[in-house]
């Protein structure tokens, strides 16, 4: 894993911790798919959740649909995610200039 997507995995992993407003839960789940497919792999279809788990359904249909994205490109896309959100929402964000570098 790059340094990069740890500290941006640390740190929303913080924001949860913190009990961050749901705009910053909402708009960070969004980005959950590119999480999951380097640290436990491609989606699992027999987990695939029931269509009445609202939420949890979106997550995995999000992260079946990059099913074999390359490891390193998932990390990528997370952490570009991350930073856009950042710039647009929390541009004084110290963490933001550590993911930009």
């Amino acid at each position: 894993m790059s340094s990069q997507f740890e500290k941006a995995v640390a740190y929303v992993q913080g924001l949860d911790k913190q009990g961050a407003g749901p705009d910053s839960t909402t708009k960070l789940e969004a980005s959950y798919h590119y999480v999951e497919d380097p640290t436990v792999g491609d989606a699992d279809p027999a987990k695939e959740p029931s269509r009445l788990q609202f939420v949890e359904r979106a997550k995995w249909v999000a992260w079946n649909g990059i099913k074999g994205m390359p490891k390193k490109e998932a990390e990528e896309n997370y952490v570009k995610q991350l930073i856009k959100y950042l710039k647009e929402k929390h541009p004084d964000e110290p963490i933001l200039k550590e993911l930009e570098a």
